[in-house]
This record gives C-alpha cells, sequence and structure tokens, in this order.
C-alpha cells in the first residue's frame, strides 16, 4: 500500500465512522484538506469564550488537543475550540519535513493511528479539522472564520509566517520540548541534542512563535525533567524520552489555557510576556518528573492530561 493509499485509508476511516462527516478540498492546495464533524457531534458553545486554534500532531500535539478539549467541557463559556490543524505524515506531496522530524522514529502503521487518532478526537468534539497547506489562500480564509483569539502549536511540520502569526490578538504559542532560553535544542531534534550535551536533564520551552523556527521570545519553562534511566544513561530510543517529556506537558498546556482564558475574561489582550508555570506545578508532580525513566522501550500509549488539574 502506497502512502497516498494510506491518507486515503484515513481520510476513508474519519469520514465514514459517523454519518454527516464531510471532506473537502480545495484547489489551491497540493495535499490534505477540510474534514468537517457531523452536525450531531458539535455541542452547543457559547460566542463570549477564547476562541483556540491548535497546530499539533503526533502524541504530543495530541495531548495539548485533549487537554483543550477537557477545559471546554469542565469549563463551558470560557473557551471555544475553533479549529484543529494537523499534519498529513502519509501523503508523499506534503512539506512538512517527514524525514526531519519524529515521524522519521514512527513506522507507517504507526503514522495511521497517530493521525486518525487526532483526527478522530477533533471530529468527535466537534471540531473540524484541516490537513492540508496553510500559505494558500483557501486556508487564510478557512482562518480568518474561525477568527481565533489565541493559536497553540505543538508538533506541526509548516513554517508558519506572519500574516497568520499576527491574526490572533492574545498571541500566537509554540511547546517545544528544550530549553530554549539557553539556545538548546531548537529545531526538529531536541534529543540529539541530549546526547550531544550528555545532559540528565531537560524542560519545556513555550515561547511565541516567530517566522524563524524556535527562535521567538520565551514566555515560561516547565519544571526540570529526568530524562536518565534507572542506570543513569539516557535511553538509546529517543521516543522513550519523548514520553517521558509527555509528563510534563499536559500542565504546561493547561496552565497557559488558563492564563489565556483569564486574560480573556478580564479583557486584557495581547501576548503574554511571561508567566511562571514551575510554581504552578504541583509537588507531586514535580517529584516524578525527576524520577529516572523505567521503560525500556516505548508503547505508543496516547497520553491523557493530569486529572487532578481539572479537580
Amino acid at each position: 500500500m502506497t502512502n497516498l493509499d494510506n491518507e486515503m485509508l484515513v481520510r476513508y476511516l474519519v469520514v465514514l465512522d459517523r454519518p454527516g462527516r464531510q471532506f473537502t478540498a480545495a484547489d489551491d492546495t497540493r495535499w490534505g484538506g477540510l474534514l468537517s464533524p457531523s452536525p450531531e457531534e458539535i455541542p452547543p458553545r457559547g460566542g463570549s469564550g477564547l476562541k483556540v486554534v491548535l497546530l499539533g500532531s503526533w502524541l504530543f500535539g495530541y495531548l495539548v488537543l485533549e487537554t483543550l478539549e477537557r477545559y471546554e467541557r469542565r469549563f463551558p463559556g470560557k473557551l471555544n475550540f475553533v479549529g484543529l490543524v494537523t499534519d498529513d505524515p502519509l501523503n508523499p506531496d506534503a512539506r512538512i519535513s517527514v524525514k526531519k522530524r519524529i515521524w522519521n522514529l514512527v513506522g507507517l502503521p504507526y503514522r495511521v493511528i497517530d493521525e486518525t487518532s487526532v483526527i478522530e478526537s477533533g471530529l468527535s468534539h466537534g471540531v473540524p479539522v484541516y490537513t492540508g497547506e496553510v500559505k494558500v489562500e483557501s486556508f487564510r480564509k478557512l482562518l480568518g472564520q474561525w477568527n481565533p483569539d489565541a493559536i497553540l502549536v505543538c508538533v506541526f511540520g509548516q513554517i508558519i509566517d506572519a500574516p497568520m502569526i499576527e491574526v490572533p490578538r492574545f498571541g500566537t504559542y509554540n511547546f517545544h520540548p528544550s530549553d530554549l532560553s539557553l539556545h538548546q535544542g531548537a529545531g526538529p531534534a531536541p534529543y540529539d541534542d541530549l546526547a550531544a550535551r550528555r545532559a540528565g536533564t531537560t524542560r519545556w520551552s513555550v515561547h511565541h512563535v516567530t517566522e524563524e523556527v524556535d527562535a521567538g521570545p520565551v514566555v515560561g519553562h516547565s519544571p526540570l525533567v529526568n530524562v536518565l534511566n534507572a542506570k543513569g544513561a539516557l535511553p538509546g530510543d529517543p521516543l522513550v524520552v519523548y514520553e517521558k517529556l509527555s509528563e510534563a506537558l499536559g500542565p504546561l498546556a493547561f496552565f497557559l489555557i488558563e492564563e489565556l482564558c483569564r486574560r480573556h475574561e478580564t479583557k486584557r489582550p495581547g501576548p503574554i510576556e511571561e508567566i511562571d508555570f514551575e510554581n504552578r506545578f504541583s509537588g507531586e508532580v514535580k517529584s516524578r518528573l525527576l524520577q529516572p525513566i523505567l521503560k525500556e522501550t516505548a508503547d505508543g500509549t496516547l497520553p491523557i492530561p493530569e486529572s487532578s488539574l481539572f479537580a
């Protein structure tokens, strides 16, 4: 089965999973298109909450996606999750740097599973999902219809340009698994940076998106995360390390969403300059993040947000 056949399989599975879903592709995008949920899947949403668009894929993007969905369900009226844009790693025409990024570590069957899981999660929550090019007029028009107050980015393979970055009045933010304030691990392979520096810990950075990759001003960091195993060595499989890092991403996404919603409620537009994320993490979570990695192989289990955050 070719990559294109696999892409069509994903589209077939998610569209036919529930009657009423639709797929449409504009003439100006070279790959992908818009998957729309069925009318029955779209929940009633008020017009007063913070409107958010997520650009994300793989397990990290899925975790931010699930955090957004749970936040909207738990705090109705505060957040409107209006659109999801995701990678299409199965189409050979997709310009998402597959060979340089996380997809290069993931076999084809898991690419199908990962992409399907992200798309299905979005559609079942009533969120339209776009898988095509973002620097085309049809997507700019779609983004204008979504009219987001904030854009969140986590594992997204296309370069975002200034016209898109400047759309949301509360800012465009990226989650990156390295300490960008120390100029560590920018780019598509943060694990390679850990190995080269023989580092024992790392942390997530939340930063403003600019046209230069991973170069925008840093808003804040997660607590330190231990990336060594019980023998004090960096695991040879990058996916094992990334699964450990996912434990810090859920709370980080929650706290950013919480602060954005708070600023929206109090009518304080403008990008966030700084958040002390570390002090918002519980002592229990900080302690767990510093424990050694016990897994020897990555299991690919879909991560879920910390339930205590939504209590």
